[in-house]
């Protein structure tokens, strides 16, 4: 398969059934940062709460992952485009106030949400809330994503064995032995010799000395 297939010589052959039941997935983890900035009239941004509908009393659908405060609740699952802090900023921030709390009270605001970009949905791992050099609140947002294999992403096996995805077949068009056992992973052997990663050779040969023995074996370092 590795020789008539898409694959390169140090391109991998994934099994779609063992994809499908959780095999190599991982988590990307992106961040979102949201500061609450002063300006030179005395005004500053501020965090409103979720908005609600009329009927149901229930947030709306862009609000729907807020918590009371405005910001996004820890565990929450978070959809393209939905508010991570529901941010509100002055319309003037640079024309002096003049008459001190009665003008800073008939301010008029306008929605700068920090929403959430993204194909897939995200689900919200931390939330920290902290200031910044300039005493201004700053809220810190790590979102976590489950990803699963797909075509180019890089492997790299404990002896620096670095492969592509360069194929994704069907479980039923894989080579079987007389038992019945399907592969997860075929490798093109052609990689062994013009990387000489001879190390993860010898643990393939120990691991099936070991599996064959019907032993656990000391391999450390050898």
């Amino acid at each position: 398969m590795s020789y008539s297939g898409y694959d390169i010589e140090d391109a991998l052959i994934l099994n779609k059934a063992s994809l499908d039941r959780g095999y190599a997935r991982c988590f990307v983890y992106r961040n979102s940062k949201c500061a609450l900035k002063k300006y030179p009239n005395q005004r500053e941004d501020r965090i409103m709460g979720p908005l609600l509908n009329a009927e149901t009393r229930e947030p709306i659908w862009r609000h729907q992952v807020l918590d009371f405060d405005g910001i996004a609740t820890v565990g929450a699952l978070v959809d393209n485009k939905q508010v991570l802090v529901n941010k509100s900023m002055p319309t003037q921030t640079q024309t002096p106030v003049a008459g001190g709390e009665e003008s800073r009270t008939t301010t008029e605001y306008k929605e700068a949400p920090i929403s959430y970009k993204g194909g897939l949905p995200a689900y919200v791992e931390k939330v920290m809330v902290t200031s910044n050099h300039e005493e201004s609140h700053v809220f810190k947002i790590l979102l976590r994503q489950t990803r699963r294999p797909e075509l180019g992403d890089k492997f790299s096996s404990r002896h620096g064995q670095k492969g592509v995805t360069g194929l994704i077949v069907n479980q039923e068009d894989l080579p079987w032995n007389d038992t019945g056992i399907c592969p997860d992973v075929v490798m093109n052997p052609h990689g062994y010799p013009s990387r000489m990663t001879v190390g993860k050779l010898i643990e393939l040969l120990a691991g099936k000395a070991g599996v064959l023995d019907g032993k656990q074996h000391y391999g450390t370092g050898t």
